[in-house]
């Protein structure tokens, strides 16, 4: 017997399965602390990739769900940084082959940040949101394994033997892969006057 703790996330009825309930609280913790500190951060990176809030939000919530289902597979808690950006990859680019999802943003299209402007006054506001749809639009004009590799690099701050992990590559294809996305994100910027 399941039950719903929140939407999208099952929860199993100790008493129907048998289970000591203590493991069933256990499991429950270690599950709310993975999402408290990781969906925000891979919210951002999905939306990253995939330039739309509404689906970044679906893939996010599929990603807790299999990450949920297979928690018992995480054996080593040093290791779920990986683990989750992992399967939020994974996850991120099913959706985008199931759909054949390519972003090809316009110039007249709006893609404003929500995150909060601390600076004062509209002009600087007005500045920040230009330059942020001028990189978003960069960004999705990267092929998706560029994109990636380039966001959880400079994003996520992840070494080269991180993104191995996560994008199930060598070390040296992480290299040459992060060095071609740099060069190809110089020309885009530039294409969009930010760079010389």
């Amino acid at each position: 017997m399941l039950s719903m703790a929140f939407p999208g996330r099952a929860v199993a009825d100790s008493r129907s399965m048998n289970v000591p309930e203590r493991a069933v609280t256990n499991r429950e913790a270690d599950f709310d602390r993975l999402f408290e500190d990781f969906s925000a951060p891979i919210f951002n990176y999905v939306l990253r990739m995939v330039g739309d809030r509404d689906r970044a939000a679906d893939i996010v919530q599929d990603t807790f769900i299999k990450a949920f289902r297979k928690l018992d597979s995480l054996t080593d808690d040093a290791a779920s940084r990986s683990w989750l950006y992992r399967i939020a990859t994974n996850t991120a680019i099913d959706e985008m082959r199931r759909r054949k999802f390519i972003v090809r943003p316009s110039d007249d299209e709006e893609q404003r940040s929500e995150h909060p402007d601390l600076r004062p006054g509209p002009e600087a506001q007005v500045m920040s949101t230009v330059l942020d749809e001028r990189l978003q639009r960069a960004l999705l004009r990267l092929k998706p394994e560029r994109r990636q590799c380039l966001l959880l690099s400079d994003l996520e701050d992840m070494s080269a033997q991180q993104i191995g992990d996560v994008m199930g590559l060598s070390y040296g294809a992480v290299r040459t892969l992060l060095c071609r996305a740099r060069g190809d994100m110089r020309r885009h910027l530039a294409a969009e006057g930010l760079t010389r």
